[in-house]
Parts: structure tokens; sequence; C-alpha cells
């Protein structure tokens, strides 16, 4: 036997012990993979005591013959098996030779299942026995050697009091929902008892119910709830049979009801009578003849779109009894009580167990969305009995509103039970009648209308219904929508292997899960946006030359006067904008009278204005997390106004209602919204249109807003940084730009020196350029962290250059230098070459145009000649913040010129993908590659 290198047990423990105690499958499944991970054995079976049934049940199989061992179960008293054995004794044994064993039962159970050896341990916790974990072999002699053993022994030590916990609540689950069953029995009990006392001349009144013939059998039986019979015998002798096979011809109802629970016969949607018993098939005619029953009289109780049975309730008589219409109509508003009695009462104990479960989860803090919404699709897994599940979330896109479980990445955003049988679930539209039949799904139906929907049985789904399926064990989907203020942030799908498994008291348990979630869902996912935008921030406030001594506050660089200005600048401002921050927290009403302050950022295209606000906000948020120690960053989000045009400026800044124009799919908020109490940077503010400036004044006056479409006037407080390139005073005269709102935003302005106007940085400046351009376009292959240095003389012509673009032209000339350099020496001659490939001077009326379109020119040649792919040449650096989008917008304008006019086409020139390609991990990266120009870019 040969094994491979162990795993490192620190990572599978922290994977088992990531579950919940409304996780046992999962952790029973993490644990059986840990299991054949650390003896390279693929057989294992794990035994756990369940008091609920007084057995031993085999709770998780793997390899050969899984699904039969999973129906055995053992004694927990010590008898002739081995595993009540190994549990009542706590002692492990290494059984070398199945076949050599004594106990004669232990040995056929061996033999039947083909286990030639097997090592069998105890599973203890606080010096009781839960179970027996049986690592087994096909081969005689075959078990882990010593060291292996050792280490599972170690595993089991930390898992087990995980797993006791998720044992002990899932069993209690399963007492909750037979105390329900309990109750429904009663009532319905109490019916029937009822119904002899009603009708003179009933012998016996019974309800039976839909249930499966056996364990993992899919079609249907009729399951006797309750009876009742003034002779306590008949009563028994009825009751004895248990089920009624509804298989075609063993049965009476046979004839009116298929194997799947549906009425097949148009006659029994309304209720028969048979006069005489004796002449008609019966599954057990010896019971009639006993009980002496003479006539039936029927009563089906069932969906009527479906036609599914939801109970049949028997009234018979020992006589040739013909009820009268007046009987009949008593009996069938009798059986109209009993049915509502059943469906009804049995939910009242499981519901008032969900409403205590998730009442504890929002109690608990979680560090993130993923792992809140991981405990809440399990815990309604769990409480509903479904077999698997997913939690998709909203995402709003250039083409439409889709729902997403994982990211292009395969990363999961949203949340999913049991991976292993639902992997790659793609992006879903959310949509109606109006999407073509392969894009049609019951989520997609879901968050499209609002509602609840059902798929009770996926085998009878049609071309035109709303089911996509994922996997094909899955034979019935319940799929409620999540609703947050009356929009639809994310859809809970279940899904049962049985079909017609799910039912009005499943649809109503996730209801109330929904309305309990829903706000403390959309406030994690506010907080996760807050999050990736600071985190984003930071990438470009702490990186750090250690070459460098001339860093100031966070990384602004340089000991030139004009730097020093900008730095006592933001030494100054931020106490006093802070405390001002501390106000609006402490809800004086004194603020709302003084407005909301503002700062305004001048300077020329790519001086750094931008790179300024991330210094001014990271101090804020230093100061928030300081006086307030809540654990949270101050919230903050960042536009281009530039990037924007009309509505949608406005929609961008201040939201908009579902409509309001075309591509409004859903109700939005604006971002100045979103960070109500905290910053919001406005970039190219001059380039705002006369309808946003006219509501940002009076958003700056009061803080009052009006949402686009709407009429509603809202309210937020935020700290507004607008930064523009342009010479607002000459807009105002050319009458472009509101004069008011300019005084408005102008309060504290800060000007940001050129590049020209601080040459004594430029060597600092370079070398901290430098740092992180290697560091974003240095070869996968090399390893060393250390990029290459400026040589003096490069340094001097550095300073000597001037600069129409700033510090976006100084960054592209390293760029150029870096690329086309060799070696640990950036020398002059680099420099010069490229300061000679450098785009003429950039009109100041047109930012950033030429030097876009040469960074452009140059990427996309490396692209097409095989050099790079789009992945590393452009993507990767604009994630971090390294090109503009502009940049990018110009690389698909070079596509495009090359003849590349569909999306497919552009995929393939600059070598993001094979869009052709059936392979999935290539369709995977088409809709990335898509996802990112449509959504991001916004092409």
């Amino acid at each position: 036997m040969t094994l491979s290198s162990p795993p490192d047990l620190k990572d599978l423990l922290e994977k088992i012990n990531s579950y919940g105690k409304e996780s046992i499958e999962d952790i029973l499944h993490v644990l059986a993979q840990s299991v054949s991970l650390l003896t390279g054995l693929s057989r294992c079976r794990i035994y756990l005591e369940d008091l609920t049934k007084g057995r031993l049940v085999c709770a998780q199989a793997s390899g050969r013959h899984s699904q039969e061992l999973l129906a055995m179960s053992f004694p927990i008293s010590t008898g002739g098996f081995l595993i009540s054995h190994v549990y009542s004794s706590q002692e492990e044994i290494l059984q070398e030779d199945m076949g050599a064993l004594e106990a004669v039962e232990s040995r056929d159970i061996a033999r039947r299942f083909h286990i030639r050896a097997s090592w069998l341990l105890p599973l203890v916790h606080a010096g009781r026995s839960i179970g027996v974990l049986c690592v087994d072999s096909g081969r005689v002699g075959q078990l882990p050697p010593q060291d292996r053993q050792q280490q599972l022994k170690t595993l089991l030590q930390q898992v087990i009091p995980t797993l006791d916990i998720a044992r002990k609540y899932h069993q209690q689950l399963l007492l909750a929902r037979r105390i329900d069953e309990g109750k429904n029995r009663e009532a319905a009990l109490y019916m029937m008892k009822s119904a002899v006392h009603l009708v003179e001349n009933l012998t016996l009144a019974s309800v039976l119910v839909p249930s499966p013939l056996s364990a993992g059998n899919r079609a249907q039986g009729l399951q006797i709830l309750a009876s009742y019979s003034e002779q306590p015998k008949a009563k028994k002798v009825y009751e004895d049979e248990q089920l009624i096979s509804l298989s075609q011809g063993e049965s009476l109802l046979s004839r009116y009801i298929a194997d799947d629970g549906t009425i097949i016969d148009e006659r029994f949607l309304e209720p028969l009578y048979f006069s005489n018993l004796a002449a008609e098939p019966l599954q057990k005619r010896y019971l009639t003849e006993e009980l002496g029953l003479k006539s039936l009289y029927a009563v089906p109780r069932y969906a009527p779109h479906s036609r599914r049975i939801h109970c049949v309730v028997n009234y018979y008589s020992d006589k040739d009894h013909n009820f009268t219409e007046f009987e009949r109509g008593l009996l069938d508003a009798h059986a109209e009580m009993a049915e509502r009695v059943i469906r009804e009462i049995g939910g009242e104990h499981m519901e008032i167990q969900v409403l205590a479960e998730i009442n504890d989860l929002l109690q608990e803090r979680f560090d993130g969305l993923q792992p809140f919404l991981n405990r809440v699709l399990s815990k309604a897994t769990e409480l509903i009995g479904a077999d698997t599940g997913s939690i998709a979330l909203v995402r709003e896109q250039e083409d439409g509103i889709w729902l997403m479980v994982e990211d292009s990445d395969g990363t999961i955003i949203g949340a999913k039970s049991k991976e292993w049988l639902k992997k790659n679930i793609p992006p879903i539209r959310v949509g109606g009648h109006e999407l073509p039949p392969e894009q049609r799904s019951l989520t997609g139906l879901a968050a499209f209308s609002g509602q609840a929907k059902l798929v009770a049985n996926t085998d009878e789904v049609g071309p035109q219904d709303f089911y996509r399926p994922i996997t094909s064990h899955v034979k019935s989907e319940l799929a409620v929508p999540i609703l947050s203020d009356d929009k639809v942030v994310a859809v809970i799908c279940l899904d049962s292997f049985r079909p017609h498994y799910f039912t009005d008291e499943h649809r109503r348990i996730l209801r109330i899960i929904e309305r309990m979630i829903a706000r403390y869902l959309v406030d994690l996912q506010q907080i996760a946006a807050l999050t990736d935008e600071v985190r984003q921030l930071r990438r470009d406030v702490t990186y750090k030359d250690p070459k460098i001594s001339s860093y100031k506050l966070g990384n602004i660089i340089g000991n030139s006067r004009k730097a020093g200005e900008v730095v006592s600048f933001i030494q100054t401002v931020t106490p006093l904008v802070f405390n001002r921050l501390l106000s609006w927290l402490r809800n004086s009403a004194e603020d709302n009278a003084l407005g909301l302050p503002s700062i305004f950022i001048t300077g020329e295209t790519g001086s750094g204005k931008e790179f300024v606000f991330n210094n001014i906000y990271s101090r804020l948020n230093e100061m928030y997390q300081t006086q307030l120690r809540n654990g949270r960053e101050l919230p903050v989000k960042k536009t281009n106004i530039a990037a924007y045009s009309g509505d949608l400026t406005y929609s961008e800044l201040f939201g908009h209602k579902r409509g309001a124009f075309t591509g409004a799919h859903t109700d939005r908020k604006g971002i100045l919204e979103e960070a109500h109490g905290g910053v919001v940077f406005l970039d190219e503010i001059g380039d705002a249109d006369p309808k946003t400036q006219v509501q940002l004044l009076r958003f700056l006056d009061n803080g009052s807003f009006v949402r686009l479409g709407e009429n509603q006037t809202r309210f937020a407080r935020v700290l507004l940084i607008a930064a523009t390139n342009k010479d607002l005073p000459q807009l105002i005269a050319r009458g472009l730009f509101r004069e008011d709102l300019y005084h408005r935003l102008s309060e504290l302005t800060l000007e940001i020196p050129s590049l020209n106007e601080r040459r004594e940085d430029i060597p600092d400046l370079s070398t901290h350029f430098l740092g992180k351009l290697y560091r974003a376009y240095k070869h996968p292959d090399d390893r060393e962290d250390e990029p290459p240095q400026l040589s003096s003389s490069a340094q001097q012509l550095l300073k000597e250059h001037h600069y129409s673009g700033n510090m976006r032209e100084l960054r592209s000339i390293l760029l150029r230098a870096l690329f086309f350099s060799r070696g640990k020496m950036i020398g002059a001659d680099n420099i010069r070459r490229a300061l000679a490939t450098r785009p003429d001077p950039v009109d100041t009326s047109e930012p950033h145009g030429a030097l876009n379109r040469q960074l452009a020119q140059q990427l996309f040649d490396r692209i097409v000649n095989g050099e790079e792919n789009f992945w590393t040449a452009a993507y990767e650096p604009y994630s971090r913040n390294r090109l503009a989008r502009d940049t990018i917008t110009d690389i698909i304008d070079l596509a495009r010129q090359r003849g590349a006019r569909t999306m497919p086409r552009i995929a393939a020139l600059l070598k993001a993908c094979d869009p052709a390609s059936e392979d999935a991990e290539q369709r995977k990266l088409f809709y990335r590659f898509k996802n990112f120009l449509y959504k991001t870019i916004r092409i």
C-alpha cells in the first residue's frame, strides 16, 4: 500500500470546525474525505448513537456498497455485533481478517459487503461513546500504518465535540418533527372519532396520507395516519396494515391514484361511493371479511392545480347503507376539516423551533457575509429536511439582473450545501416568460415575481417550464425570494431527492426565515461592499518602498515646499472634519441647520488628486476606529462623474426607481445614500450635468435628495470631497457650471501641485512607482522581490523632463522603461527610449487621451504578439489601479479596428479565452471577460 504525503491536519480541522451544528451531513462528508486522505483507504463507515431510535445508525458511508450500508443499524447494547461491542467497550479493534471473526452475525455482514479487514474506533466525547468509525478494506491485512492511525486519532479528538453537537441538534429536530407528526395523528384521530358519531351506520373512519413505500423508494403509498372504530379489535386489525400500496392493481385506490400520489381517474376528483366492497379489487381482502365491512364512502382532498393527494378520508359501514345527500354533504365537510387539521395543527412546534433558531443565529457575530449565508442555508436545509440547497445573491449588470451563487472565478459569494452535488452553479437570469426557455429557472422566476415558487416533480418539467437542472439527483425544488424594502436581494433554493416533498408548511417556514434575516443580510452586504472598497484604497495608501525616507502621513512623498503644503492641509483639516462626522453620530439637532461640509481638490490631470483623497480618507478612518472602536470601517464611496452622462450620472449619485430609464431593472440606492455617515469622493465634478448640479447643491445645503423617477424626499449625511482638473470659474463664465454650487463645494480647497512644481521629489516618486509597477508586471517565474533601480543619470533625466501628464505620465514613462529594460538597473538610455516613444503633449481639454492610447497600443501589441494575454496585460493591472478605465476601452477599440466586432471575437483576439470551446473552464473565462467589460468597464 503506497500512501501520499499526509495532508495538513490543521486545514482539515478548520474546514470541519467551520460548520455549524446544523451541518451534520457536511461535517460527516468532510470527515470521510479526511479519513480517506489520512489512511489511503477509500471505504469508511461512521455510526452515531441515535437515542430517538435506540440504535447505532450509519450516518455516513463511502466506497463500495455505501447506499446499502447506510440502511443498516445496530443495537446499542452489546450483542453479537462488532460495532455494538466497540461502542459499549470503548476499545478500538484492528481486525486484519474479518473472516476469522467468531461472531456469525458480524462475519456474515463482512462477507455480504466484501469487507476483508477493518479498523474500528470508538467515538468518545466527555467520557461516553457517541458512535463508531470503521475504516474498511477489501484485502485481508490491509490496514493503515501506525503513524497514520495516530494522525487520524489526533484529528478525531478535535472533531468529535463538533460532531456530537451536530448529532444532538439533528436528532432534536427529528424529534421535533415526530412531535408534529404526533400532533397531526392525535388531531386526525379526534376527527375520526367524531365521524362515527356524526353519521349513523358508520363502523370505521380512517384518514390516509401519502408516504414512501420504503426508504429510497420513489413510489408512494397511503399511510394510515389515524382510524377509529367503536370496536377496538376492528381498529387494531385495520391499522396493522400500515401502508396501502398505490402500485397498479394492488389496491382499490390504485385504480384512481398513481404511485406518485396524483389522481389519474377524473371520477376521483369527487367523493366516490363503493356499495359492495366484496366486488372490488382489494389489497387485503381478509380485512373487509374479518371486519365485516360492506360499503365505503371515500373523500379525496387534493391540490387542485396538481391533483396531488393531501389525504383520503374513508368512511366504512358494515351494512349495505347508501348515504343520503345530507349525510354525504356532512361527511364532505368533515373531510375538509380533517385535511385542515392535518395540514395546519402539526407545524406549530416546528415554527416555534424555527423562530428560536434564527433568532439565536442573528445574535451571533459573523466575520463576513458568506459565513452568515452558510449558517442560514444549513439551518433552513436541516429544519425543513431538504437534501441540498443554495442561496443566490441578486446582481444587477448591464445586460440585466442575475442571480449568482459563485462568481466567474468559481469563488462562492452566496452559499450552497453539499458542494459535491452542486458544482459550478452558473449565473441565473432573473426574468419571466420574456426569457428564452434555456434561460428560465425557478429561482430566476422567484426573484422576478417576488413570490415563492415550487417545482413538485422535476421529471414532469416541460421545455417551456421554469426549471434549470444543476444535478439529476433533484426531484423537487422550492425557491423563496428574500425581500428588503420590497426589493429582492437574494433567493433561497432548497432541493429534495424525492418528488412532491415540499409542502405549504415548508414554504411557510422558509418565509419566516426570509423575513427574519432580510435586514441583517442587507446590512452584511453593505459592510462587505465597504470592506472591499477600503481594501482597494488601502493598497494604494499603505505601499511604501524601504529605500524612500520622504514619506509623509500615509504615503505622500516629498520634501518639497509644495508637498509640505498638501501634508499641512490634511493635518489641519482632518481633525476638524472628523469632529463634524462625530457630531452626526450623536444626532445633534444643531447640525441640520449648518448643512454639510465639503472639500474641493483641484489640480492638473494626473497630478494625484484621487491619491490625496485616499490619504485624507485613511487618516479619517484611523480616527474613526480609534474613537468608536466598533470594529467597522468609515463608510466610503468613490465615483468618476465623467464616466456617466445624463440620467446615469444622477442615478449614480442619488439612485433611481425601477423603470426610471431604460436599463433601470430594479430600485437602486445612489452612492450618497449608501455612504450615509461616511465619505464620498466625486472625481471630475466639472463634468456634472445641470440637473445633477441642482440636486447636488440642494443635498449640500440640507442633506436631502430625491431618487430619479420618484417623489419621496430622502436624507443622508456624508462628507463630500470633490475633485476636478477643469477651470470651474471659466465654466461658470460660459454658463456650464453653477456659481452657487462652486462656492458651496470650495469651502475648503486644496490645490495639488503639478509635477513640474516639485521636481526635487521626482527621484523618490520614481522609485515608489517603479516598485509598484514591478510587483504588478514582473514575470511569474521571477522570484526576486527587488525591482530594478534607477541610475543617477536616469533620475536626472526624469527631473529635467517637462510633464504635461504629471504623475500619470511619469508612471507611463517608467512602465515603458521597465518593459524594455534588461537587468537590475534602469539607465539613462532606457529613459531616453521611453521618452522617445512618449505620446504628443496632452490637450488638457481631453484628459489623458493620447497618453492612454499610447499605452493601450503598446499593451495591445504585446497581447497580439503572444507576449502576454488580456488577463496579465490589462485585467490584473486595472484591478490593482495601475491602468485607467480609458486604457481598457482603447484596447477594446483597437481589437474592433482589427475586425473583432463581436464579444467572442474580441475575447479570442485578446487571448482572454477560447469562446468556441465546450470546456467548462473556457466558458467560465468567457463569462468573466464579458462581465468585466460590461459591468466594471461599462463598455
